[in-house]
């Protein structure tokens, strides 16, 4: 019997040294006046050298993803955007359960994400809508839920339909940074 592993979603996952963009975040921005996506805000739009040097981190992790996964890269496209915007920070945060609509990939880098016994756990949920209908509990591992718990200089890599929440978080402080990667043929 041959088994093909069908329809896959792949989370990428890698680390990178954040100091310096959080050490720029923290002295450059209000962490209590933040703006987000829904406002507008793109964390891109500036271009500290700390924010151009996250900007093609992010890029190259985005292609690495790519090429991995689709044997493509950002540049085989006529052109791309990407979209920044800092969150997760903040005593009691989380995130109700959502996708990144619109856009081809998503990530979210960690910044500052040190205390490991506060939640604060990204949740990935099996995008198959109603793939588990009707099955019995011995069937679950087909379609567990993958929890990552992050740490400062993680970052996770999907693609931007994978629906996903953020369990609450009990610390006074974290920086987390999704992007979005938009791909354009035409």
């Amino acid at each position: 019997m041959e088994f093909r592993d069908l329809w896959p979603t792949v989370v990428g996952s890698g680390t990178w040294d954040s100091l310096d963009l959080v050490n720029h975040i923290l002295t450059s921005l209000d962490m209590n006046n933040l703006k987000g996506e829904v406002q507008g805000f793109d964390i891109f739009e500036n271009d500290s050298e700390e924010l151009v040097k996250f900007r093609k981190l992010a890029y190259s992790a985005f292609d690495e993803y790519l090429m991995s996964n689709v044997a493509k890269r950002i540049s085989d496209w006529n052109s791309y955007s990407m979209k920044g915007w800092i969150t997760g920070h903040g005593e009691d945060y989380n995130m109700t359960i959502h996708n990144h609509s619109g856009a081809h990939l998503s990530a979210v880098f960690y910044a500052m994400a040190a205390d490991q016994n506060s939640g604060g756990d990204i949740v990935f949920t099996d995008p198959r809508a109603n793939a588990n209908r009707g099955y019995d509990d011995w069937f679950d591992p087909m379609f567990k839920q993958f929890k990552h718990t992050p740490r400062t200089g993680d970052y996770m890599i999907f693609p931007s339909f994978t629906y996903h929440h953020v369990n609450p978080y009990f610390s006074r402080m974290r920086i987390c940074i999704p992007v979005d990667l938009y791909l354009h043929r035409d």
